[in-house]
């Protein structure tokens, strides 16, 4: 069993290693990461409904240690898509409230199963045989509705608990980043004579400013391309006199068109050239 655990996580977190490096964003990473991990738990189950554990400790050790590992992670990526894909557009103070919120929902079922958490970060094992082992489970300690669904050939209840509270562990730190984010001063926040003393209205569609800035923020055009996206699209704003709302929904949009996806850079392009050939011919 440890052989064929170590040689499928080995292959599934070598795959999501390359994909980190591959993808920038995280929801892009979660799309790509999701069906990986689905399939590794689906060879699992394969290989654990047909094995025979040698004794209860092995049993124990794979329902405590070892199938919350990746069944925490598959929980964790479903956690990020399902976070960005229902992110609100709008201010800083929504997108705000709606981080808190999801992060609220940790603090819930951690006070739901606080009993549960100390017992698994106490590291103690008196009670493993009640929470780890497929036997005889006891239906008073399994008030999750997922028992009552479970497989009971690849569940004991609380292998699922363990892997949600690790998954949340995660997820706790992913919101904790944005959240973080709010706190650091935006462009306009700061002192008056950072700006340029006169404004303009961007009166082009607010994807093609976004298509722009993007452009700018990849190609490092701006402090040696040390400026956070964050920080370069605020100072567009301020700049342009315009709202963007939430660019990087906004870019996913722009990544799905279909045909030419950087229709805007690919206009100024040729008008460009266009007015280079007319002055050329005067």
């Amino acid at each position: 069993m440890k052989q064929f655990t170590l040689n499928l996580f080995e292959k599934v977190y070598n795959e999501i290693s390359k994909i980190e490096l591959e993808e920038e964003f995280v929801f892009e990473k979660s799309i790509r990461i999701i069906p990986i991990l689905h399939e590794a738990y689906d060879e699992l189950k394969i290989f654990i409904t047909r094995y025979s554990f040698e004794n209860d400790d092995e049993e124990i050790l794979f329902f405590k240690e070892i199938k919350p590992q990746i069944l925490s992670n598959l929980i964790f990526y479903i956690s990020i898509h399902e976070f960005e894909i229902n992110r609100p557009t709008g201010s800083d103070l929504v997108q705000k409230a709606y981080t808190t919120s999801q992060h609220d929902k940790l603090k819930d079922f951690f006070y739901n199963n606080v009993d549960f958490y100390r017992y698994y970060r106490a590291r103690r094992t008196d009670l493993d045989k009640y929470y780890f082992l497929r036997r005889k489970q006891d239906v008073q300690l399994c008030f999750d509705s997922f028992y009552f669904e479970r497989d009971p050939t690849f569940s004991t209840g609380f292998d699922l608990t363990v892997a949600k509270m690790l998954a949340n562990d995660m997820l706790s730190v992913y919101l904790n980043k944005e959240l973080a984010k709010f706190d650091i001063p935006s462009i306009k926040q700061l002192e008056i004579q950072n700006y340029p003393k006169f404004k303009e209205t961007w009166t082009d569609s607010k994807a093609s400013l976004v298509e722009l800035i993007y452009a700018i923020y990849t190609t490092g055009s701006i402090n040696n391309g040390k400026c956070d996206l964050k920080r370069l699209a605020a100072y567009f704003e301020n700049v342009f006199n315009i709202e963007l709302g939430d660019i990087y929904r906004t870019f996913i949009e722009i990544r799905g068109r279909k045909g030419n996806r950087v229709q805007y850079l690919d206009e100024l392009r040729k008008n460009l050239i266009a007015r280079m050939d007319e002055l050329d011919n005067q």
